[in-house]
């Protein structure tokens, strides 16, 4: 077949795929401006009633007591080899045992597993990375420096850097979104994969253009790839909107016994109220929202999906998405009155789904 016999017969697809795009990000960025114009608003009306308040930052010079907590772990740092960054983890357990990665979510860092470090380090060498950009990693400015193949490099030269070959990798959010992607790319180096609250790639898209809830509720990604803005709104009246996404009524954790204390929430916004941090953080959504589209293949190893039902992000029923793409078991489990922050919300029912799993089938040594 000629060349360009297979371009005209191809032609169709192309545009196909090319008005499926721009049909993508019509909607982003159409609920990107209209969060803007609502958020604008806001900040108009704050301002003007009490600009001292709305425009208050705490300095914040010192880490908090709990990020030192020392049963948490041990605090370490790795080279990358591929990007030269110097990434920050906490490390708890035998490095002689089978390496449990954890990778955390936004506006989150490493401390966002500290209820699986303490339970899970009896048998794993367990691991909680700052991702780049993030908690006490390094933070380059660049969108660029955020792209999907720079942070996949990240995970493979976590694992090698730490002596290990391969993983059982665990992520939440868009450290879920990083763990999906890491198992399609490079499935020899999970051992089996543990996702939280983050729908399979594919699913994200048929969700965004099937389900208009879906976008509602994802306008604050769709706001974050505005310039500049998103900081603003994030950092005001020291990071009020960052507390009700952790905190509040209709996003924050449900649990009321696991609800943050102060100290706990200043865990998170130590590192986000440093300098380029919450640039960098923001820049996850602005690299990667575009990457996220076409990059859909199978999943070959064994996975398990815990969703949390009353996620205020992401609409419920996106949890099954994940099994027209799995060539390996699966396993979804379903939290009841169960937020977003599934693994801080519910750790002890996490943690038991999470023996389960890895009991079953995962063999203790190499």
């Amino acid at each position: 077949m000629s060349s360009t016999t297979l371009s005209v017969l191809l032609f169709p697809t192309r545009v196909c795929l090319w008005l499926l795009t721009l049909l993508y990000w019509t909607l982003v960025y159409g609920a990107a401006g209209v969060t803007a114009c609502m958020i604008l608003v806001r900040m108009a009306w704050k301002g003007l009633s009490d600009p001292r308040g709305t425009f208050r930052w705490t300095a914040r010079e010192r880490p908090p007591a709990c990020l030192r907590d020392p049963t948490l772990g041990a605090h370490g740092y790795l080279r990358c080899r591929s990007s030269g960054l110097r990434l920050h983890f906490v490390s708890k357990g035998d490095s002689r045992n089978p390496l449990l990665l954890f990778l955390h979510g936004f506006p989150e860092n490493w401390y966002s597993w500290r209820y699986q470090l303490r339970e899970f380090s009896v048998q794993y060498h367990t691991v909680a990375l700052d991702l780049r950009g993030c908690g006490d990693s390094a933070a380059p400015y660049s969108v660029e420096d955020y792209t999907l193949d720079k942070l996949l490099d990240d995970i493979r030269d976590t694992i090698s850097g730490l002596g290990h070959t391969s993983c059982v990798l665990v992520g939440h959010d868009w450290g879920g979104m990083l763990a999906w992607h890491f198992a399609l790319e490079r499935p020899d180096m999970v051992r089996r994969l543990v996702v939280m609250n983050a729908p399979h790639p594919a699913s994200w898209l048929d969700a965004v253009l099937r389900r208009p809830s879906q976008l509602l509720r994802s306008s604050q990604a769709c706001f974050f790839q505005l310039p500049l803005l998103p900081e603003i709104a994030l950092s005001m009246e020291d990071f009020r909107l960052v507390r009700s996404l952790l905190c509040g009524g209709r996003a924050g954790i449900r649990n009321r016994a696991r609800r943050l204390t102060e100290a706990e929430l200043e865990g998170y916004l130590y590192y986000l109220a440093q300098p380029g941090r919450l640039t960098a953080s923001l820049n996850y959504y602005r690299a990667l929202l575009s990457n996220t589209l076409y990059r859909h293949q199978d999943v070959e190893v064994a996975c398990m999906l815990i969703w949390g039902e009353a996620d205020g992000v992401l609409v419920e029923g996106m949890s099954g998405g994940a099994r027209p793409y799995a060539r390996g078991s699966v396993v979804v489990h379903s939290i009841p009155d169960c937020s977003h922050w599934v693994q801080q919300d519910q750790p002890e029912t996490v943690n038991k789904l999470l023996w389960d799993f890895l009991l079953l089938r995962e063999p203790l040594h190499y």
